[in-house]
């Protein structure tokens, strides 16, 4: 399952988009906007934008999709829909969305519109939301027991390989390696480690501290980075790096805050199980000894009653 966000700022394009003819256009679910038309649908989203005309990208588009083979029905598209909405943390039922399918290709997909203004004014927030989307995707792929898009786009590209010259072969091994690694570096010696343990070697040259050149090899083929593409030469992944080191580290903190906090719950969770269990042992042991003494101590026998000489000389039971 793979799912494409973008954020933009016209709703009516991207309605129209959705609803055009040779697309085959369905829509199988529409949250406070009208279904009907492409105007239609667009004219309600910009009426509930106005709640809040200072967000200018209040466009959520996310293009989904599932490797061919995949049969799903309209019914579970949709509750794929809503399972994925709720992962990326959007209400379901406090904003505006739309699912509109499209059967114009072999593999099945469909759009999903959000309102990124909400029911009561607020921003849905968009931080985070290539991850956040990957990870949802990933899920719910384990969840419902869906094709692993990640799987078959691995496979078809070593397939690709398979039957390339050995030069292209490794520069289209080399190319996935960077499309993996690079989004997560916060420093050339980071990508340089995860390159290698990839089995590709980087060679750096600096000047004044500074990535001027970059040369990759694999299997024997060595590859400049511009060869792999403009954005791998040495000048244009230092400044890449540079400007997502703060965003890599900020991720990086809130996971490991996360971590901590989830520690802190399961280690509270621990000690309140531990001192129920304490607290019941210790119970039993002091009924366990009880009993115990219950049968060691000696029963005391009742004194016969004494008899006594009435008055009269008759015989009773006295003290």
């Amino acid at each position: 399952m793979i799912g494409k966000v973008t954020i933009g700022k016209s709703f009516g394009g991207i309605c129209r988009y959705v609803f055009e003819e040779d697309k085959q256009a369905e829509v199988l679910a529409a949250e406070g906007v009208r279904g009907t038309s492409a105007a239609r649908m667009a004219a309600d989203f910009n009426a509930q934008r106005e709640l809040n005309p200072a967000l200018g990208r209040a466009v959520m588009h996310v293009a989904l999709a599932w490797p061919p083979g995949e049969e799903l029905s309209n019914d579970q598209v949709t509750e794929l829909a809503r399972a994925y909405l709720k992962e990326m943390k959007v209400d379901a039922d406090n904003t505006q969305w739309a699912l509109v399918r499209h059967r114009d290709q072999a593999h099945p997909h469909a759009h999903l519109i959000v309102n990124r203004v909400d029911n009561d004014g607020a921003t849905v927030s968009d931080q985070h939301n290539y991850r956040q989307s990957a990870e949802a995707c990933r899920k719910l792929e384990k969840q419902y027991g869906l094709i692993s898009a990640q799987e078959v786009s691995q496979d078809n590209r070593r397939a690709q390989r398979e039957e390339l010259p050995a030069r292209a072969a490794a520069k289209l091994y080399v190319q996935d390696a960077l499309s993996r690694h690079l989004p997560h570096a916060t420093s050339t010696e980071e990508l340089t480690e995860a390159l290698q343990r990839d089995g590709v070697g980087v060679q750096a040259t600096y000047q004044k501290g500074k990535l001027q050149a970059v040369v990759f090899e694999h299997e024997g083929q060595h590859l400049k980075g511009s060869e792999l593409g403009r954005a791998y030469s040495g000048n244009h992944l230092a400044k890449t790096i540079e400007a997502q080191r703060e965003q890599v580290q900020q991720q990086r903190a809130e996971l490991s805050t996360a971590g901590e906090q989830y520690g802190q719950h399961r280690l509270a969770l621990d000690v309140e199980a531990f001192g129920r269990e304490y607290a019941a042992q210790k119970q039993q042991a002091e009924k366990d000894q009880k009993q115990t003494q219950d049968r060691t101590t000696p029963q005391q026998t009742p004194k016969p009653p004494r008899p006594s000489i009435g008055r009269g000389g008759d015989y009773g039971i006295g003290d």
